[in-house]
């Protein structure tokens, strides 16, 4: 593969591609929503979180329908949010329930209500067309919703677009250079990936051998070396990258252990996101040094990608270069077919959009 990464035609996705919004994505972690109003940006839309009194979560426009204070500056009153400017009350569904100042509540008080869905550790929003909200549509994690799992769940801010996180993950020959030996040897940069679209979706796969083996993980089951580990990806939705590893042992039979990998990047804006993840196992799943393995090794690698993908977008920023073009390797080619992928999702949400403005 050569070239660059000009998007020729529209058909790259890029900083200035629109959000696609008619998809579930991670909003929150469950333990983050609670009787304390959360505020957080979702596909720059300001939104508040909290809990009903039934334990429920609920969403909201975080802007006052009176004067855009912000709801998240309020407080509870059961299960109605109370602004902290002149008192207004908004239930769940964003109906305006009290005016201090008035009796009469004009139909046109209310504010924006977001469906939810919550699963397993993770909260998620549709901020598109609320009609078109079906949790159908929410691709199925078993491993993170059934009890046959171990698993650990984590968040980070990233100053960055959710693109270049995407891209990130579908090119694994980073791993020796920015997550050192415990991820990867120099020689697996080398390992051609199998990449192509399956069922309209992309999917990319890595064979990496001999790859070392984390204490509480050889501990919990002892395999015999060398261990090759088999990556896959899969990208069912722009707000799910969901990756497999595969262990194989040299054991005769060789032993098999699969550990699911999932990320979920949300766009808080075009340059900035929240990186949800979540790692699953189905080897010694109530093990707690397994679990305190995988949530320390989540943070350290994933802070270690969010700190280069920062600095890639501070330097974009900055640097003002309309003749630079990012020049193309092999191993984009992942990358590539999503930006494309997406630019095409993206489009069609805005072809939609527009005839349904028409008269």
């Amino acid at each position: 593969m050569s070239g660059d990464r000009s998007g020729k035609g529209g058909d790259v996705a890029d900083r200035d591609t629109p959000l696609v919004r008619n998809e579930w994505y991670v909003a929150a972690l469950g333990r983050e929503v609670t009787r304390t109003p959360l505020r957080r940006t979702i596909l720059e839309q300001d939104i508040v979180f909290y809990r009903r009194e039934d334990g429920s979560a609920a969403a909201l426009q975080n802007r006052c329908a009176h004067r855009s204070y912000p709801l998240s500056k309020g407080c509870l009153n059961g299960d109605a949010i109370v602004c902290g400017y002149h008192g207004m009350e908004f239930g769940a569904d964003g109906r305006c329930v009290r005016i201090p100042a008035q009796d009469n509540i004009p139909a046109a008080m209310r504010v924006q209500a977001y469906p939810l869905i919550e699963q397993g550790p993770f909260v998620w929003i549709w901020t598109g067309d609320p009609d078109a909200a079906d949790a159908a549509k929410l691709v199925p994690q078993p491993w993170f919703t059934e009890p046959d799992w171990g698993k650990v769940a984590g968040y980070f801010h990233m100053k960055a677009s959710y693109l270049g996180l995407h891209e990130n993950l579908l090119d694994l020959s980073h791993f020796p250079f920015v997550h050192g030996a415990a991820l990867g040897r120099a020689e697996h940069a080398g390992a051609k990936p199998r990449v192509g679209m399956r069922d309209g979706l992309v999917h990319s796969s890595v064979l990496h051998r001999d790859i070392a083996i984390s204490p509480a993980f050889a501990a919990a089951a002892p395999m015999t070396h060398p261990v090759d580990r088999l990556s896959e990806q899969v990208v069912p939705t722009p707000a799910i990258h969901l990756g497999k590893a595969i262990y194989t042992d040299s054991s005769d039979p060789p032993q098999v252990f699969n550990r699911y990998v999932v990320h979920f990047p949300t766009p808080e804006t075009r340059t900035s996101t929240h990186y949800f993840w979540g790692i699953a196992r189905d080897t010694a799943i109530d093990d707690a040094a397994m679990d305190a393995e995988a949530l320390a090794l989540g943070n350290k690698a994933f802070n270690e990608d969010r700190e280069v993908l920062e600095e890639i977008e501070a330097l974009v920023a900055r640097d003002h270069r309309p003749e630079f073009r990012e020049k193309i390797i092999d191993t984009d080619r992942g990358g590539i077919l999503f930006l494309r992928w997406l630019a095409a999702r993206a489009a069609a949400e805005q072809d939609a959009l527009e005839q349904q403005a028409k008269p």
